[in-house]
């Protein structure tokens, strides 16, 4: 069973990866970019110093959830190891229901935060869009406020909970594949 989802935890695993890449790539453009404009002109985008926060948060969701569904997290090794190897790993399936329940409860309460305060407006981003607004002829005030930022504790709860799945059924059939007396 495991091996069916294989391709899929790849798929899972590379748009993760992609995700944390973009958002630190951008991250990089912003700054160097203000870095360079403060430089040459003594001034900076408004912007410049807002947005990189936001994107780091969106980059710590993707990396949170690629660094479980890979098991390269922090883990209490020197604990677990003295445990015998069945009993591990039938801990490590508790530890990814676990994880899976954290997923969606993060995520709820991130849409919950959104709901409360996600109309707050960002002043630094406030005349940003409006003046994208009148370029482009489209309502991008919504970026403005913090729900968009917000947002992102709801996409990395359900991330971190469709990871930590996908690591379930992967241990999973480790486990029945592996003989008892293991």
């Amino acid at each position: 069973m495991a091996a069916l989802f294989r391709p899929l935890t790849l798929l899972v695993s590379r748009l993760l990866a992609i995700g944390a890449g973009l958002c630190m790539a951008t991250i990089f453009l912003i700054v160097f970019c203000n870095a360079v404009l403060r430089y040459a002109l003594g001034s900076s985008l408004a912007w410049g110093d807002q947005l990189p926060v936001f994107l780091g948060i969106y980059g710590v969701m993707f990396g949170l959830s690629l660094g479980y569904l890979q098991d390269r997290h922090v883990r209490l090794g020197l604990l677990v190891d003295f445990l015998p190897e069945r009993l591990r790993e039938i801990l490590f399936l508790i530890v990814d229901l676990s994880v899976v329940v954290i997923g969606v409860l993060l995520s709820w309460s991130g849409y919950l935060f959104m709901q409360q305060r996600g109309g707050m407006r960002i002043s630094g981003l406030h005349g940003a869009m409006r003046d994208l607004s009148r370029l482009t002829g489209l309502d991008l005030s919504l970026f403005a406020t913090m729900a968009p930022y917000q947002f992102a504790l709801c996409l990395g709860g359900a991330m971190l909970a469709v990871a930590a799945v996908l690591k379930f059924i992967e241990r999973l059939g480790l486990l029945r594949s592996t003989p008892e007396g293991v």
